[in-house]
């Protein structure tokens, strides 16, 4: 912890034009607030700023005042557009000067790649007066900057590209955390619930955490499932853990059926280590998902161990000729329906030879289907000894959520089965 016994307090700029136009998506902040959070700093703002001097520049010492640790990503490449080098020094009241090692460690690279450095590449050579250089691992150095202030604050600069972005941190931030933390780690402990909405689930947690001391409770609704996060500080992560797992086993407990892992093992792990740990076997028929579920499940390592294969059958025509659904049945019942769901997971597990089989079809939208609003949705598991179970409702949420949400009904249903409730 620092000196004064609060978390040391951070901040995460990322620099770039693209960023604010839309262009990309800053998946670094999201990986640097992780791992900062995961070394006991506390992170309390992220700020995306364009390619500009004197907005960065601003920027920066604006957040100096509100933290003792500014990490920034991006813009220091050798075009004219990369501003990181000039805001940061004008920030510090500095000049930038030339590292010479830092230009012979350059010429070094792209010798070694046989490619020619073109002279704009010689930018990457300069650094604020006074900052220490973080050698590079692509082409691009970084460095680190010390604001005078009470307290003083450190300004790590590193590339925006995510692989030198991340071998940059843990080479060089890595260490400064552990000095200005004293150590310590922060964990956030995570349970995957499926079958809740969020106020149902936050109305059970929410007494069984209120007065556990350094214990913060947070709830994600995500398309398809809530997750009760549970983050914690401690020495290590030996300690972590030990503080936590009790928490974490009442709040199973009181969630009951409904908590389809911890941390790492979310509804698709389950489901496969289920079918593993029984000698089953599933296959999979999707209509309004078009390939979702076994695209889920086909992610998890190890999945061929269990999941034989998938029929992706969107249209009448191909539940037809795909998996010889009788035209009688399409016409009387319709595409989406109980029957055809059933019909549909029959089907599929005969074809694949499948101990189970799931099925879906729904109107994921953006418009209804023969009359049948969006969200209207039926899931059916076939049973090893043939028996078919078909549930349906309507789910909420646009086309992306539908289908999620979908997938994992069906996925959960399986899992409570396997798990004998």
């Amino acid at each position: 912890m620092s000196s004064t016994g609060d978390r040391v307090r951070a901040a995460v700029v990322s620099v770039g034009s693209e960023l604010l136009l839309g262009d990309l998506t800053d998946t670094n902040a999201t990986w640097l607030s992780r791992r900062l959070t995961e070394h006991g700093v506390e992170v309390v703002h992220h700020l995306a700023v364009g390619d500009d001097v004197d907005r960065l520049g601003a920027s920066v010492r604006w957040l100096a005042a509100e933290v003792e640790l500014i990490v920034v990503g991006g813009g220091l490449g050798p075009t004219a557009d990369d501003v990181t080098r000039e805001a940061l020094a004008a920030a510090a009241g500095r000049e930038l000067v030339h590292d010479p090692h830092l230009e012979e460690d350059l010429v070094r690279r792209f010798a070694a790649m046989d490619r020619r450095m073109a002279p704009q590449n010689l930018r990457q050579a300069w650094i604020p007066a006074g900052a220490r250089a973080i050698p590079a691992v692509g082409t691009a150095p970084g460095f680190h900057l010390e604001l005078p202030g009470d307290p003083t604050t450190h300004v790590v600069a590193v590339p925006g590209v995510p692989w030198e972005l991340r071998e940059q941190f843990e080479a060089a931030v890595v260490p400064l955390l552990t000095e200005l933390t004293g150590g310590g780690v922060t964990l956030t402990r995570v349970l995957h619930v499926a079958g809740r909405g969020e106020s149902d689930v936050a109305e059970i947690v929410e007494p069984l955490v209120d007065g556990s001391d350094g214990t913060v409770l947070s709830f994600l609704a995500r398309s398809h499932e809530i997750q009760v996060r549970l983050t914690v500080t401690a020495a290590d992560r030996a300690a972590v853990l030990a503080r936590s797992e009790p928490l974490v086993q009442r709040v199973t407990a009181a969630l009951g059926g409904s908590v389809v892992g911890v941390d790492d093992e979310d509804l698709e792990t389950v489901v496969l280590r289920l079918l593993r740990e029984r000698g089953r076997t599933l296959a999979t028929a999707e209509s309004a998902t078009a390939g979702d579920i076994a695209a889920r499940l086909g992610r998890v390592p190890g999945a061929s161990a269990a999941l034989l294969g998938g029929a992706v059958v969107y249209t009448a025509r191909a539940k037809q000729e795909v998996l010889g659904l009788p035209a009688s049945l399409l016409s009387e019942h319709g595409t989406v329906s109980e029957a055809t769901t059933r019909a549909l997971a029959l089907a599929v597990r005969q074809r694949f030879g499948s101990d189970h089989a799931l099925a879906v079809t729904g109107v994921a939208g953006p418009t209804a289907v023969d009359g049948l609003p969006v969200g209207t949705a039926f899931w059916a598991l076939a049973h090893p000894d043939g028996e078919v179970e078909v549930h349906g409702r309507r789910i909420p949420g646009d086309r992306g959520q539908v289908i999620a949400r979908l997938g994992s009904a069906a996925l959960d249903l399986l899992r409570l089965r396997l798990a004998g409730v």
